[in-house]
């Protein structure tokens, strides 16, 4: 079983001040650490664009 986390954020100096300079270290809660029996070390960003149809 795979769980996928997704969080918004409005710009990558939002995520910086969030998770601090290494972004894309996953931020997993000392809480979640405990259930987990593994997790990724490493995150990744994509940026989401919305198109307009008109």
């Amino acid at each position: 079983m795979q769980f996928t986390t997704v969080m918004e954020f409005d710009s990558l100096d939002n995520v910086i001040a969030f998770q601090g300079e290494d972004y894309e270290a996953a931020y997993v809660p000392q809480e979640a650490r405990k259930i987990l029996r593994r997790w990724d070390e490493r995150s990744t960003h994509h940026e989401v664009r919305q198109v307009r149809h008109y």
